[in-house]
């Protein structure tokens, strides 16, 4: 069954993806905590999202240079792929999605494990938060909750 996982990244879109790269980067460096993958998805909300989370994934965190790209990118072989709604990622087996993006993406049968980012706001993107775990249950997913 699909591993779903909803966790908190803040309370403002900068605050989630500065959170966005030090999960991958715990999970890139195998961190007893998260699962060992091949390979990770990050869906953001828009192509503007996604040129800004590529662009702190190369100053942030500082000690570490994660491999990423862009999937309108030239496709490499990279550990994580960022992307957002209309963008197509590469199939390759044991994936784990990121989505920053608070509405359910079409695709997550294709992963072993779907993170939900959620930025507490107090507004429209905790509710759309909200409205995926619902749609997460009535799938018969069994997600959780982790308060960072």
């Amino acid at each position: 069954m699909l591993q779903t996982k909803f966790l908190s990244a803040g309370s403002s879109k900068k605050e989630a993806l500065k959170y966005t790269c030090e999960l991958v980067s715990n999970i890139f460096l195998e961190d007893s905590n998260y699962p060992r993958v091949k390979k990770i998805d990050i869906r953001c909300e828009s192509a503007k999202e996604a040129e800004e989370l590529d662009k702190l994934l190369w100053d942030y965190p500082e000690d570490i240079i994660l491999p990423h790209n862009l999937t309108h990118k030239t496709q490499e072989d990279v550990f994580i792929e960022i992307g957002y709604p209309g963008s197509t990622f590469l199939k390759e087996d044991k994936k784990m999605l990121l989505n920053l993006n608070p509405d359910l993406p079409n695709q997550i049968a294709e992963y072993l494990y779907y993170y939900q980012l959620v930025i507490s706001d107090n507004s429209k993107m905790r509710e759309r938060a909200a409205s995926t775990w619902q749609e997460c249950k009535s799938m018969g997913l069994n997600p959780s909750f982790i308060e960072n």
